[in-house]
């Protein structure tokens, strides 16, 4: 364990200045780039299916907010006007188990029109009783399977799941980097959309450090001691430090009780594209339980070469699967790994120390 996490991965192009807090005080920021936060948000909501190139906000969103619910039933019922983009906030468990799905119906719509018809009316029925979809996701997950398009299923469209997990944890991180953890809320965009300094050990760094972890080893947020735990659960992983067997074993029993892995040390960029191609394998797939297995099967893997002599991560990565290479997805899966290892690079330049 550590006290604190030390991360300075070496991508270049970190946009730092000077903003001024609500105090008068000059703090660090960075400028988040806005294709980033655009890519990441969606238009589903939009009247025609699609959204303006250039909104003037992304509206956030969550599934458990009773004011969001209002404001999501009325959308849909077409009491108020439709956002031309959104994010939704999943920072803890139950959000994300019904977010999850659907994003996941969103992506495997292509058709602008119907997805919009068909999620309204998903979202008429969600919010008609959000209560007992956050308590019973799996009647949520049967509900939103029912609406599928034909030919295919929530279970077989395994891409659709992945990405919407990748997109849904994507928008975690840029929430917690803007600060923008309540909901409802907005981020404008005819303004510098910036990350804002944390203080080390504050709710919101915690929140950052669970955002820029690997999301498949970390534990559902769901009580207020899950949350002040984080600490005490994260590692900054160097890819470079070589392991004995012990010592993977030992980081394997930490990885699989619940973790927040962010990937450290000062990195050229051969080898983050070494982690980013290990990583984009993980993105291509369904859900968080089939990325945990394929990581407890490297780790056992990886023990056992480590038996012979040290290992560093870095080489305990090997070749990419064929199957992932040979995946359609591949560019947008390493896309999604590299936007993560940018954004972590982030927390070190944003980090003050405890007050």
């Amino acid at each position: 364990m550590m006290s604190g996490l030390k991360t300075g991965l070496g991508v270049s192009g970190l946009a730092l200045i000077l903003a001024a807090s609500p105090h008068g005080k000059a703090q660090n920021a960075i400028v988040l780039p806005t294709d980033a936060i655009l890519g990441y948000s969606l238009d589903w909501f939009a009247a025609s299916g699609e959204g303006t190139m250039l909104p003037n906000e992304i509206v956030v969103y969550s599934l458990s907010c009773s004011k969001c619910i209002e404001e999501l039933s009325a959308i849909a019922r077409g009491y108020a006007p439709a956002p031309d983009r959104f994010i939704l906030a999943s920072f803890k468990k139950k959000d994300r188990e019904v977010s999850i799905p659907l994003l996941s119906f969103g992506l495997s719509n292509v058709d602008p029109k119907t997805r919009r018809s068909t999620l309204l009316d998903l979202i008429r029925i969600y919010t008609g009783d959000p209560d007992h979809y956050l308590e019973n996701h799996e009647d949520w997950v049967t509900t939103v399977e029912s609406h599928w398009p034909i030919g295919s299923g929530y279970k077989e469209d395994v891409l659709s799941r992945a990405f919407a997990t990748n997109v849904l944890d994507m928008q975690a991180r840029i929430l917690a980097l803007m600060d923008k953890m309540g909901t409802p809320d907005k981020i404008p965009l005819d303004q510098p959309t910036l990350a804002l300094e944390v203080t080390r050990g504050s709710d919101r760094y915690n929140a950052l450090v669970a955002t820029l972890s690997l999301s498949w080893l970390r534990p559902g947020l769901e009580t207020k001691e899950d949350a002040e735990s984080i600490g005490k659960r994260a590692r900054s992983i160097d890819p470079l430090k070589s392991l004995s067997a012990s010592q993977w074993k030992e980081l394997k029993e930490w990885a699989m009780s619940g973790a927040y892995w962010i990937w450290g040390g000062r990195l050229g960029t051969d080898i983050l594209g070494e982690i980013i191609d290990w990583q984009a394998q993980y993105h291509l797939l369904p859900d968080d339980a089939t990325r945990l297995e394929k990581q407890r099967k490297w780790f056992d893997d990886t023990i056992v070469r480590a038996a012979k002599g040290p290992l560093s991560p870095l080489e305990a990565f090997g070749l990419a699967d064929i199957e992932a290479l040979a995946s359609s997805a591949w560019s947008a899966a390493q896309a999604d790994a590299r936007q993560q290892l940018v954004f972590a690079s982030y927390l070190g330049n944003l980090t003050s120390p405890k007050k």
